[in-house]
């Protein structure tokens, strides 16, 4: 059974809605993802755009015709939601690509209901990647023309009641599918290793690279007050009064003791938003049902190095009750050898009535087993005499 897998995101800044738009329309010169056949670029298509667009300009362009707001837009404000929408090879190499295209369309129907048709900014299908997917992206402008994108997507119970509206939606379609793929994920007891691990070391190094930037703008942030302090004391107030510099006529902002320009001040307004933006991130990552499989393949490798600790514990163990069976055996072996030698060598025709009894034995199926066993004693008796002999021959020959 595939699954239908619906993901959102939050887009922070112009800069991360161009490399978006760069990778969704193809405008990168190189690219590290090998899973990209460029041979099947020319396959790809946006449902919404007949060309290629300028993803800046459209969010800003949208914004103008739809926002109805009362205050002022933030400059730190979520203008850009980008989302994928996919399942597996096993539900699209049942399709054709006629049906594969009325799936996204269908999709795409879903997406306008949920965020507004004005809203909606691409719909590209990607057909040059290993896993056929729709990119798609649209402004957060709630029903009343506010921007909010924690209105439009919500917590995560909104999350997950979002995913389940798609599936019944695709359902009601026509389309075979389960809700999600977190379950699926977790329940696959006999999941490939290797894609195993590169999942959990992807989700770590994903988890380090947040931490990283987080670090890299606390230093930031600490270099900016320590430079305020140079001078004097500094002191932080909630709020800022707006004032003209009496010598140089600049704008600036009274903040208590310490008078700070505007431009200094917005610097590190811009620090604190992006080190808060980071951590946004980072609740995020733990949000998604990413986040809930890596620690569930975590525990999973937890269980399996307990099953890993137990097989080697019983392995030396049998390996040592072995090494006890093989030593009793050997002298239990030599023991038998050195009776049968002493019968042979103190009775009279003893071979003979040995091998005749035990064909007698063998007569019998109540006695067969043991006269085999007794043809068994004979002959090791033989072959260790052999043994004995080729051993002394080779020593004779080493003397001459």
């Amino acid at each position: 059974m595939s699954y239908s897998i619906l993901r959102v995101a939050r887009v922070k800044g112009s800069s991360n809605s161009k490399g978006i738009q760069k990778h969704n329309q193809r405008e990168n010169k190189n690219y590290n993802n090998k899973d990209i056949n460029h041979e099947n670029t020319y396959k790809n298509y946006d449902l919404i755009n007949e060309n290629k667009i300028d993803y800046s300009e459209k969010i800003e362009d949208t914004i103008h015709a739809n926002y109805s707001g009362k205050r002022a837009i933030r400059k730190d404000a979520i203008k850009h939601v980008d989302g994928l929408i996919t399942s597996d090879n096993e539900f699209f190499n049942k399709l054709s690509e006629e049906e594969t295209n009325q799936f996204f369309r269908d999709s795409l129907d879903f997406l306008e209901q949920e965020y507004g048709k004005e809203n909606m900014l691409y719909a590209t299908v990607h057909l040059d990647e290993k896993v056929p997917h729709m990119h798609f992206g649209f402004v957060p402008l709630t029903d009343d023309g506010r921007l909010s994108a924690k209105e439009k997507l919500g917590n995560k119970k909104a999350m997950t009641e979002l995913q389940d509206r798609f599936n019944q939606y695709v359902n009601s379609k026509g389309y075979d599918l389960q809700r999600g793929t977190a379950k699926e994920v977790s329940e696959r007891q006999h999941q490939d290793i290797d894609k195993y691990k590169k999942e959990t070391e992807y989700h770590k190094q994903e988890l380090q690279t947040v931490q990283k930037d987080l670090a890299k703008l606390e230093k930031q942030l600490d270099a900016h007050i320590s430079d305020l302090r140079a001078s004097s004391d500094f002191e932080y107030e909630n709020e800022v009064e707006v004032k003209k510099g009496f010598l140089t006529g600049r704008e600036e902002l009274e903040t208590g003791r310490k008078v700070v320009s505007a431009e200094e001040f917005e610097r590190i307004q811009q620090t604190v938003t992006a080190a808060r933006n980071v951590l946004d991130d980072y609740e995020s990552l733990k949000d998604e049902d990413y986040y809930k499989e890596y620690n569930k393949l975590l525990k999973q490798t937890g269980n399996l190095l307990d099953q890993h600790k137990s097989l080697k514990k019983d392995h030396e163990k049998l390996q040592e009750e072995y090494k006890s069976v093989d030593k009793a055996y050997k002298v239990y072996d030599k023991a038998i050898i050195r009776l049968y030698q002493h019968l042979r060598d103190n009775f009279k025709e003893f071979e003979s009535v040995y091998t005749n009894f035990s064909n007698k034995l063998q007569e019998s199926d109540k006695t067969k087993g043991l006269g085999k066993f007794l043809d068994f004693v004979k002959d090791n008796v033989h072959e260790y005499e052999q043994g004995q002999r080729q051993a002394q021959q080779k020593g004779l020959d080493i003397e001459r």
